[in-house]
């Protein structure tokens, strides 16, 4: 199967919010395990493949792609945080440090396959027209009764009152094992683009090198190291939230956190509720 015609699978999985995290036309370890899920959930052969049933199921793929014109307001979130948590502490706002990697995440895909959509642009600007996976617009979100992370798997799930998956999200989860949670959890709070709080505590290195000595406020934004939605757990310190690198999603790489690509992570904000069971599995 070729690159263009999996991307274009990918993409209508991600518009009914089963997400491999990022369009890139690989049949990889993220789309494997979306493919799982969505099997699971239409009562399919488990297989993680593009086999025919799991393609009849899905039905076929009507314009993968569209064209975009690169707006004013999209160049205005073109705002590169500084490299220290002090300097971060003192701007309004971390935006997209260029471009490319604006247009990547509104468009759900990597940087590097949507250049490969785009070879004959080589500067944007505000007019500048681009292709892009069409992954918007996306069927209705609907509120899930209960979530389950899959840890082994580097997934969230959103499970409605039967248990069936309704959605599937690859996420990172701690680097230290001895940080990650199990049995059930539930949601503590909420919110649309965080502010963060930078604990010392947690980054020895940068108060050595910065001579951090109290909590600074770090302000909202994608760049924002719990990008831009925030999802509280009673668990203190844990939460499901965004991320500044959307590309390593997947990786065990968090302080214990779960974190998503911040358009995942938008899409289960709208469909949790406080008080919603959270059940971290092995």
């Amino acid at each position: 199967m070729t690159t263009e015609r999996v991307a274009a699978y990918q993409v209508a999985l991600e518009r009914i919010h089963f997400s491999c995290g990022f369009v890139d036309g690989d049949i990889g370890m993220r789309t494997e395990r979306v493919l799982r899920a969505y099997q699971e959930a239409n009562g399919l052969p488990i297989t993680g493949k593009l086999d025919d049933e799991t393609r009849a199921m899905i039905g076929e793929p009507g314009e993968p792609f569209m064209n975009y014109v690169v707006t004013e307001a999209d160049m205005a979130t073109i705002a590169p945080p500084p490299k220290t948590w002090l300097e971060k502490s003192k701007v309004p706002y971390l935006g997209y440090n260029e471009p490319w990697e604006m247009l990547a995440e509104k468009f759900h895909c990597t940087r590097a396959y949507l250049k490969a959509l785009n070879p004959d642009v080589k500067e944007i600007t505000a007019g500048t027209e681009v292709i892009g996976p069409k992954v918007f617009p996306a069927a209705p979100i609907v509120k899930a009764t209960s979530i389950r992370i899959l840890l082994s798997q580097t997934s969230i799930q959103a499970l409605d009152a039967n248990g069936k998956i309704i959605a599937h999200f690859p996420c990172s989860i701690a680097r230290d094992k001895n940080k990650r949670p199990n049995g059930t959890l539930v949601v503590k709070n909420y919110a649309p683009n965080p502010t963060y709080t930078f604990n010392p505590e947690l980054f020895p290195e940068s108060v050595a090198a910065e001579g951090i000595t109290k909590k600074l406020l770090i302000p909202p934004g994608p760049r924002n190291p719990v990008g831009t939605t925030w999802i509280g757990l009673n668990l203190p310190g844990y939460g499901m939230h965004g991320t500044p690198e959307p590309e390593m999603i997947s990786a065990t790489q968090s302080h214990g956190c779960f974190r998503l690509a911040n358009w995942n992570a938008e899409k289960l904000y709208k469909m949790i509720k406080i008080g919603m069971p959270v059940d971290v599995q092995p």
